[in-house]
């Protein structure tokens, strides 16, 4: 009997066992960190739009790639003219992983082995080891500093090429609703103050997923320091709302959705989002009137941007150290400084406000911009995105400028 060499992978094993566990398209997309759209399950088959960068010229239909789930090696094939991709699970692993085809278009030698020892993680239950992950084309510098480990560089100054080449990233961005996937125009038409000119002021649009990057099919964000320098790029999950729903049927809180993808490296806690257009807006009268209006997510900043608000966000519901000491600073540079804190007026956001009033009271004055008893509790439930000029100026601001 012929004895297996050491560090042998049975692969059409491990490729069954996958399959006999059921949900391969969801595990391996988890594997890789790759958003995945809507799936149609049936007994044997699941569905969903195509979402690889593999020469289709625009969004597919929702049921369009094809996997036999029931069937050995998984099967895969995508029915859109002029889509390419077709396989086996090992393919449909290469794909998610490096969104491109392997070379020759079949998997052998180093990238055989490769998606082999991934689909053992896999089945075994292990997560992906960031050190085995081959840099992408989309690669964003990692936090590197010898005297702060967790401090952004632009990607501009980075040491890695590729990353420079993003600086640029949203000259791919599309911002005209017209020639956006159907999501992503919704996401934008539901946001009126989401204008071309504001996008492109804020470095923000939508990435077709044909744009070769791991943010393909998000809503993406440039994330600028205080001198403009992009410090990474962000997506927003456009199928959020839908996954985030099924997630609460399942009842499965292990694996929540994410609103916002990341990319790997960037520490978000050490910055606050919006600055340039902070700067360039505030005034110290207005500071001293107002006080720095801190909000959670970036729609938030930009809506109140365009009513003429500077604002400034943590991009969570919770604040950090750092950020608490980046705003006490800016506040207490002027007389009557202060932070208003405007969370969104559910319930994670009433508690990350009251933790984030608690942070910044240790160091600077700090007070609720509203709470949901506000108003006769007409803001309830609401998000400073979806403040209008009339609710600003009528309800808002003159508490603000309330002096008790």
């Amino acid at each position: 009997m012929l004895q297996k060499k050491r560090g042998y992978i049975d692969v059409d094993t491990l490729q069954r066992e996958l399959v006999a566990a059921g949900d391969v398209v969801e595990r391996i997309a988890s594997f890789y960190n790759v958003p995945l759209p809507e799936l149609h399950k049936t007994q044997n088959e699941t569905r969903m739009a195509c979402i690889f960068a593999c020469g289709k010229d625009q969004e597919t239909g929702d049921r369009t790639i094809s996997l036999k789930t029931k069937q050995d090696g998984a099967v895969f094939r995508c029915f859109q003219y002029g889509c390419t991709v077709r396989g086996n699970l090992l393919n449909l692993m290469f794909l998610m992983k490096h969104d491109r085809e392997p070379v020759g278009g079949k998997l052998k030698g180093a990238e055989f082995k490769e998606i082999a020892t991934d689909l053992k993680a896999i089945v075994e239950g292990h997560s992906r080891e960031p050190a085995a992950e081959e840099p992408s084309t989309d690669e964003l510098p990692q936090s590197i500093s010898d005297e702060s480990p967790l401090e952004n560089i632009p990607i501009k100054d980075s040491e890695n090429e590729r990353a420079r080449e993003l600086v640029h990233l949203d000259e791919r961005f599309v911002t005209d609703v017209a020639e956006m996937s159907p999501k992503a125009a919704a996401y934008v038409r539901q946001r009126p103050y989401m204008i071309p000119e504001v996008m492109q002021q804020f470095r923000c649009g939508y990435l077709p997923h044909d744009a070769g990057s791991l943010l393909r099919g998000h809503f993406v964000y440039g994330y600028p320091d205080a001198e403009e320098n992009i410090l990474t790029w962000f997506g927003r999950n456009l199928n959020y709302e839908a996954q985030y729903k099924k997630w609460q049927r399942s009842g499965d809180s292990s694996k929540e959705p994410h609103k916002f993808k990341f990319v790997k490296g960037f520490h978000r806690g050490q910055e606050l989002f919006g600055e340039p257009q902070f700067h360039e807006l505030a005034t110290r009268e207005q500071m001293q009137q107002t006080g720095i209006i801190l909000v959670e997510g970036p729609n938030d900043v930009i809506n109140l941007h365009t009513l003429g608000i500077p604002a400034l966000a943590v991009c969570s519901n919770t604040i950090t150290e750092t950020q608490a000491d980046k705003l006490a600073t800016l506040a207490n540079q002027i007389p009557g400084g202060h932070v208003s804190v405007m969370f969104d007026l559910d319930q994670e956001g009433e508690n990350g406000a009251k933790q984030t009033v608690l942070e910044l009271a240790k160091r600077c004055c700090v007070r609720l911009a509203w709470t949901a008893n506000h108003a006769k509790g007409n803001f309830k439930g609401r998000q400073p995105e979806s403040v209008t000029s009339e609710d600003w100026n009528t309800a808002i601001l003159p508490a603000l400028m309330h002096v008790s």
